[in-house]
C-alpha cells in the first residue's frame, strides 16, 4: 500500500476544505460588512415598509407605510397607508418634549402629541415608529459580531442569487442554536424597551413573555423577568445586489415566523430638506 500517496491525497484535500472554507467565510464576511456600511452611510433615506407580525394570539398583524428618515439626529415622517390609512407621523429626537406628532386622520381631525411607545403608534405592531428603518438592524448585527467574533460567520449561510421584486438581491440565512429564554434581573431604572435595547433583543418578544408588565412603566430594581438570549432564532435576509440593503427581511423565534418586513421604493440619494420634518410642510396635514 502506498501510504506516501494516501497521506498526501489527504493532505491535497485537508487544504482544499480549509481553502474553500477559507474563501466561503470571506465572501459572506465581505457581504454582510458591505450591509453595514450601506446602512451607515446613508443618514437620510426614504422607502414604503410593509409589514406582518405576529400577535399573541398567533394571528399575524400587517401594516404598511411610507416613510422619510434621517437617522442622526432621528427624523422621520411616516404616512399610513394601513391600518389606518392617511394617518400621519412626525418624531424628531429631542423636540416636542420626545413626542411623536399624530394625525389620526379621523374626527374630530386634531393633531396630538403622543409618548412614542405607547399602543396607539405601534397599532398592534411590534415596534414603535423610533425603530423604523435600518439603524436596529445594523446595531443588532455589530452586536453580533462583536460577541461571536468570526465564529459569527459559521452562523450565516449563503443560499446564493435570487430576483425579489425585480432586484437581484444576494439570500442569506443566519441561525442562532444559543437562542432561548433565560431570566433577567432588573437593574432598576428601566422598562422593556431600555432592557431591548441594551440586550438587543426583540421588544415584542418581551411583552409577550411577560404580559403583566407594562412596557413603558419602570422595572424594579432586582425583579425578574423572562427574556431571550438573543433578537431571533433565525433571521432569511435578501440582500440587494446593487445597494446592499436587507430589502425583504424574515424573523423566526422557537414557535416559526415572527416577523416579516419588505422594503420597496427606496430612496437613497435624494436629499430630504430640513422642512419635510415639520409639521407645517406643505404636503402634511397635522
Amino acid at each position: 500500500m502506498n501510504y506516501r500517496f494516501i497521506f498526501c491525497f489527504l493532505i491535497t484535500v485537508n487544504l482544499t476544505v480549509n481553502t474553500n472554507y477559507s474563501q466561503e467565510n470571506n465572501f459572506k464576511k465581505n457581504l454582510i460588512s458591505n450591509m453595514l456600511k450601506a446602512i451607515d452611510s446613508h443618514n437620510q433615506i426614504a422607502f414604503e415598509m410593509f409589514r406582518s407580525e405576529r400577535n399573541k394570539n398567533g394571528e399575524f398583524i400587517e401594516g404598511k407605510f411610507f416613510a422619510k428618515l434621517q437617522s442622526n439626529p432621528y427624523k422621520i415622517y411616516a404616512k399610513m397607508e394601513a391600518p389606518r390609512e392617511g394617518a400621519e407621523i412626525l418624531y424628531k429626537s429631542g423636540e416636542n418634549e420626545n413626542k411623536a406628532l399624530v394625525n389620526p386622520n379621523f374626527f374630530p381631525y386634531i393633531s396630538l402629541s403622543f409618548d412614542p411607545n405607547g399602543s396607539l403608534l405601534k397599532s398592534d405592531g411590534h415596534h414603535n415608529i423610533k425603530e423604523a428603518g435600518f439603524t436596529l438592524f445594523s446595531k443588532m448585527f455589530k452586536t453580533h459580531i462583536k460577541n461571536y467574533g468570526e465564529a459569527f460567520y459559521d452562523l450565516v449561510s449563503y443560499e446564493g442569487k435570487f430576483i425579489w421584486n425585480e432586484r437581484k438581491c444576494h439570500k442569506i440565512t443566519i441561525e442562532y442554536s444559543d437562542y432561548r429564554e433565560i431570566k433577567y434581573s432588573s437593574k432598576g431604572n428601566e422598562n422593556l424597551y431600555d432592557i431591548a435595547e441594551k440586550e438587543m433583543i426583540n421588544v415584542a418578544k418581551l411583552r409577550f413573555l411577560n404580559p403583566d408588565i407594562n412596557d413603558t412603566k419602570k422595572i424594579d430594581k432586582g425583579q425578574v423577568i423572562s427574556i431571550t438570549s438573543l433578537y431571533s432564532k433565525k433571521s432569511v435576509l435578501y440582500i440587494d445586489e446593487e445597494n446592499y440593503f436587507p430589502i425583504y427581511q424574515l424573523i423566526y423565534d422557537e414557535n416559526g415566523l415572527f416577523e416579516k418586513y419588505i422594503y420597496t421604493k427606496l430612496i437613497l440619494n435624494k436629499e430630504i430638506q430640513p422642512e419635510e420634518f415639520n409639521r407645517d410642510y406643505k404636503e402634511y396635514n397635522f
